[in-house]
């Protein structure tokens, strides 16, 4: 089970079944959808996929619940209440990057080791409400793409100690909003890619690059999946209800347009299918 943070209300218990099967049907989903827009508290909205890659090759996954957030790093030192200004706040999920044994390539580990020897310290992803935000502590220069990074196009460095946002989950909503109605042609992006010791973004792809991290948060992606599907699921199970009000009265509000969205793409698929030829039923 894992903990939901909302703002400045009590965390709520989330329990495995509230989450979509890692294969759903479009049945099981005819369930799932519904409850999912009009109790948006059963969202992991403090949930992160991280998934770090050496020169392409996945090394480690890992799912952090933590709804302060993580340290990303590699050393032997632990964090502790004294040495908050070292390695940052002992609340925070440690996640250590995965180790160098499985690259067979000698000159690629002997530079991965160099980078890795030098992040003690770390990268924060720290969690506040449903933002997201980064401060890199370590020596290692990091760079960094996503949503928030506006219209730049080449490198995007991260200063050393210096906070920035990396995700908003009310801009995604809104941007989801928008492109659901039609006024946008691309859906919100929402993955978020760290480059270790090297410029990120550049001309090389991130294959190339010595270690990648990729950064997903749980409760976009799942709102992504959910509304670039097939919209043929029965809306006899819809409860249009908000019994559980425990997120700001904003985010709320975006989850119902998001559901009359959902309802409104079921209403026409079966109004198409009530046209055809009894032939074609």
């Amino acid at each position: 089970m894992g903990n939901i943070h909302t703002g400045n209300l009590p965390p709520v218990e989330v329990s495995p079944q509230h989450l979509p099967p890692v294969e759903i049907s479009p049945q099981q989903m005819e369930q799932f959808v519904p409850n999912l827009l009009i109790s948006p508290h059963m969202l992991p909205l403090t949930d992160l996929e991280i998934k770090f890659q050496y020169r392409g090759k996945e090394a480690g996954s890992r799912t952090v619940s933590n709804p302060h957030g993580c340290r990303l790093y590699y050393s032997n030192l632990a964090p502790t209440p004294d040495k908050v200004e070292l390695f940052g706040p002992v609340i925070l999920e440690q996640v250590c990057f995965p180790s160098t044994n499985e690259i067979q390539n000698e000159k690629q580990r002997h530079y991965t080791e160099q980078l890795l020897d030098v992040m003690d310290r770390g990268l924060i992803l720290e969690i506040q409400g449903q933002d997201i935000f980064a401060i890199r502590l370590c020596q290692c220069k990091v760079f960094w793409s996503g949503p928030s990074t506006g219209t730049s196009c080449g490198p995007n460095p991260i200063e050393r100690e210096r906070k920035i946002k990396l995700f908003s989950l009310e801009n995604f909503l809104n941007e989801l909003i928008l492109y659901q109605k039609g006024q946008t042609t691309d859906p919100p992006p929402f993955e978020i890619y760290f480059c270790f010791g090297e410029e990120w973004p550049d001309k090389k792809p991130k294959e190339k690059k010595l270690i990648m991290v990729q950064v997903i948060p749980v409760a976009a992606r799942i709102l992504s999946e959910i509304f670039s599907g097939e919209m043929s699921w029965s809306a006899d199970s819809i409860r249009l209800q908000i019994s559980n009000p425990d997120l700001k009265d904003k985010m709320v509000e975006q989850f119902k347009e998001l559901h009359q969205i959902w309802q409104a793409h079921h209403t026409q698929s079966q109004g198409q299918w009530s046209m055809q030829p009894e032939s074609m039923q």
